[in-house]
């Protein structure tokens, strides 16, 4: 790794915006910026008005009134709220090691190395800490906890509530074995899978019947409102398993039916996969939140009662992308990326602080539901 540090040495580190060099660009990325909506600017709590769409407001006119007497509501609004937790990144290197494994070949040639700026190992330092906020910035939007309780993964709580908890709070879920859980949709394992393999296990085997009969019943069940959004501005986020086998089920080779498309797919691979023009985002986070949220800490939108598979580790949400916000201030200038080195306890110093909550709009627009057996 010495390498690495050999270019621009000795550039003096001042403290560097986050927002230009290690927030925003997380925010700017596709895997973000595609799926989501994000409100910038966000310090504490935003406030997001939303106004429910007209009907059944035409009459037969009767007069001078004010008011038209088919639909005597009116117009209304409706608000949430973004509540924005505060979260920080701390992370700490021991300055001897660092010295021995990067920068020895420096001070050979009379380079000072406490500071990074302009070099490309801190441009290491920089895209390693930004890529573990993506990662817990996607796990804590869904699997985030309003509390943590112990023994779990306190980076859980680190952004207050995700998507999986306000969705079943606010009623978005309504098809469940248990109030608030996603529909459960039955399906069969393939003929000689394993016995340990089922749909309440990650990494369970899904037959391409089965992820059909999935996609097939949450395309379905879609309101009436989220069913006329256009493909383009609507996704759906699903287990990499449930991915996985609707990747089969397009690149079958040697089956009935099956067409040189697929053929062809299979060997050359593509980018993204589609459901009747709906992009399938493959969401890697989750199986590691479900992984860890088990037991009583079981997201109730995975949770059945009642039901073979009591807690699936399978499902899809099928959403418009502009009713799921995310809130920060990173953009803010205010907000820095700091490298420190300390001189008495002889340590690299990396903190970065901020501001991050989450919350979606309207249960028209998003359904989900899980896969289990019979």
């Amino acid at each position: 790794m010495a390498n690495v540090a050999l270019d621009g040495l000795g550039s003096t580190y001042v403290g560097n915006y986050a927002s230009k060099i290690l927030l925003e660009p997380v925010f700017q990325s596709d895997d973000v910026m595609k799926n989501y909506t994000i409100y910038p600017n966000v310090k504490y709590k935003q406030n997001i008005v939303m106004a429910p769409k007209l009907a059944s407001i035409t009459a037969l006119h009767t007069g001078c009134g004010t008011t038209n007497t088919c639909n005597p509501a009116g117009f209304t609004v409706i608000q949430k709220t973004i509540t924005a937790e505060n979260v920080s990144v701390k992370q700490v290197q021991c300055w001897d090691e660092f010295k021995d494994q990067v920068i020895v070949e420096s001070y050979k040639n009379g380079v000072n190395m406490s500071d990074l700026t302009g070099t490309q190992l801190a441009q290491v330092i920089i895209d390693r800490v930004r890529g573990g906020i993506a990662s817990d910035l996607v796990r804590n939007m869904w699997a985030g906890l309003a509390t943590v309780p112990g023994g779990l993964d306190c980076s859980y709580g680190s952004m207050g509530a995700g998507l999986w908890d306000t969705m079943s709070a606010g009623g978005a879920f309504t098809g469940g074995g248990a109030v608030g859980a996603m529909t459960y949709v039955v399906g069969a394992l393939p003929a000689g899978a394993p016995a340990t393999a089922s749909y309440g296990t990650i990494g369970g085997v899904i037959s391409v019947a089965d992820v059909t009969t999935l996609l097939d019943a949450v395309f379905n069940q879609a309101p009436a409102a989220l069913q006329q959004v256009d493909a383009r501005d609507k996704k759906m986020f699903v287990t990499p398993n449930i991915y996985n086998a609707w990747y089969s089920a397009l690149t079958a080779v040697a089956v009935s039916g099956s067409v040189d498309g697929g053929h062809g797919m299979a060997q050359e691979g593509k980018a993204k996969l589609y459901y009747r023009g709906i992009e399938l985002v493959a969401m890697y986070e989750w199986d590691v939140a479900l992984g860890v949220r088990t037991g009583a800490n079981t997201p109730t939108a995975f949770k059945q009662t009642g039901k073979t598979t009591s807690s699936p580790k399978n499902g899809v949400i099928y959403s418009a992308k502009g009713n799921l916000f995310i809130g920060t201030d990173v953009s803010r200038p205010e907000n820095e990326l700091k490298i420190i080195y300390d001189e008495v306890s002889e340590n690299m110093y990396i903190r970065s602080a901020f501001t991050m909550g989450f919350q979606y709009g309207w249960n028209s627009l998003v359904t989900g539901a899980s896969l289990g057996v019979v």
